[in-house]
């Protein structure tokens, strides 16, 4: 019986031999690229076959679904059902999908929600420009309202998070400034600033007025009477 060690080993040796024949056969004569998506397919579910008989090798979930992506992207771009400029978004979403399961999988585990989010908005962002739906003028405002977003799920997720709305405003507020008039954004940036200035300090003041008063010591009510 393999050990999970061997197991790995035999996995990634095979790979490495199988793609170096490939790279070497690539360079004697032009594979079909069909061929490199049937290897592609066919290792990657050897790989995830190999992963379900021992799921201790958490690892070999990546090399399959590496493989299985590039496999759909080669796919995808014979068939002429994906334009070359759409390629990016494809990759993104294919390196945020993974960040997003591990996340459903583990829900306590907040922090991968940031590169798959990140991903995404970059993602998206390309098919937005291609189709016309953002030109030049909005482009600030798409990056800071994908940036503000964070903090409003933050502070709705739980209200006490109050922080949160500070940079989440100000940021929307600003791209709401670019959406309206490029000229103005700096009046309102401004305004933002000194707005979020005077509510904390506001809020300051009547913090001090809610802390309860210190009591006094017995040395100085005697001397009051």
């Amino acid at each position: 019986m393999n050990t999970p060690s061997k197991m790995s080993g035999l996995v990634l040796g095979g790979l490495l031999i199988v793609f170096g024949i490939l790279a070497l056969l690539e360079t004697i004569t032009d594979l079909s690229p069909w061929i490199w998506v049937a290897i592609l397919v066919v290792g990657g579910l050897g790989v995830l076959a190999f992963y379900v008989t021992d799921r201790t090798e958490k690892w070999l979930l990546i090399i399959s679904y590496a493989m299985l992506a590039v496999a759909g992207l080669v796919t995808l771009l014979e068939l002429n059902l994906l334009r070359d400029a759409y390629v990016a978004t494809y990759v993104l979403l294919a390196i945020g999908l993974p960040f997003f399961v591990a996340f459903l999988n583990n829900r306590s585990n907040w922090g991968l929600l940031i590169p798959a989010y990140v991903l995404l908005v970059i993602g998206v962002f390309v098919p937005l420009t291609e189709f016309g739906v953002l030109d030049d003028s909005l482009v600030v405002t798409y990056i800071l309202f994908a940036i503000a977003i964070p903090f409003f799920v933050v502070f709705l997720r739980n209200t006490k998070n109050w922080w949160a709305l500070i940079p989440g405003g100000i940021l929307a507020i600003v791209g709401l400034g670019f959406l309206i008039s490029e000229a103005s954004v700096g009046y309102v940036f401004a305004a933002v600033m000194i707005l979020a200035g005077i509510l904390i300090l506001v809020r300051q003041f009547i913090k001090g007025e809610e802390s309860p008063q210190m009591e006094e010591l017995p040395g100085e009510e005697l001397q009051d009477a």
